[in-house]
C-alpha cells in the first residue's frame, strides 16, 4: 500500500522535484498516520478526506465494488490522501484523492512561501496535452487523472484500474467533491 500511496501521490513529489523541494523523488516521504477523528484538524492528525466520497460513490462510478479507504497525511508536505481498492472482480483497481490546502501546507512548501496555485500550475506544465475541465478555479484532466485548483485547495483524483471512462468517472467525482462547476 505504500507503493499506492507514492503513485498517487506522484504529482505532489513532481512538484516537490520541480521546486527543487525536498525528497528523493520516489514518493517514499510519505507517512502513514492514523485517521483523524471528526473534527481533529492538527497538522500531524490530518483532514479526513476519505469521508469525501463513499465506496458506494465508487462503484456507480466505476462498476465494481470498493473497500474503505485508507487514510494517509504527507508530513513533508501537508496533504492528505485517500486511497480506495476494488473488492470485486476487477480486483487490483485503485482509486485515490489528495487534498493540499494552503493553511495545510508543511515542511519546505510553508518555508519558502510556495502556493498551493504555484504547485498546482508547475504540475499541470507537465501535461501539456491536458484537457482543460470546467471545474472549481481551474482543472485538468490527463491520463487517468483530474486536478482540480478550487480557491486555495488542490484536489488530485486518480484511478488505476481496467476499464474505459475513467477519466469520465474522475471528472464526475470531482464536481461531486468540489460541488460547483
Amino acid at each position: 500500500m505504500r507503493f499506492l500511496t507514492g503513485l498517487s501521490g506522484s504529482l505532489l513529489v513532481f512538484a516537490l522535484t520541480v521546486t527543487g523541494c525536498g525528497g528523493d523523488g520516489a514518493g517514499k516521504d510519505a507517512k502513514d498516520t492514523p485517521s483523524a477523528s471528526p473534527g481533529d484538524k492538527s497538522a500531524d492528525a490530518g483532514e479526513d478526506v476519505c469521508k469525501l466520497l463513499t465506496p458506494g460513490d465508487l462503484k456507480a462510478t466505476f462498476g465494481s465494488p470498493f473497500g474503505d479507504g485508507k487514510l494517509t497525511h504527507q508530513e513533508d508536505t501537508g496533504a492528505d490522501q485517500c486511497v480506495w481498492t476494488s473488492a470485486g472482480a476487477a480486483s487490483g483497481a485503485t482509486f485515490s484523492i489528495t487534498v493540499l490546502s494552503q493553511d495545510r501546507l508543511a515542511g519546505v512548501f510553508k518555508s519558502n512561501g510556495t502556493s498551493v496555485t504555484e504547485l498546482f500550475e508547475q504540475t499541470k506544465l507537465a501535461y501539456p496535452n491536458a484537457e482543460a475541465v470546467d471545474l472549481g478555479d481551474e482543472a485538468f484532466a490527463a491520463v487517468s487523472e483530474v486536478q482540480v485548483l478550487d480557491r486555495d485547495t488542490w484536489y488530485s483524483l486518480s484511478f488505476h484500474g481496467a476499464g474505459d471512462g475513467a477519466v469520465d468517472g474522475l471528472k464526475k467525482l470531482a464536481t461531486q467533491v468540489v460541488g460547483r462547476p
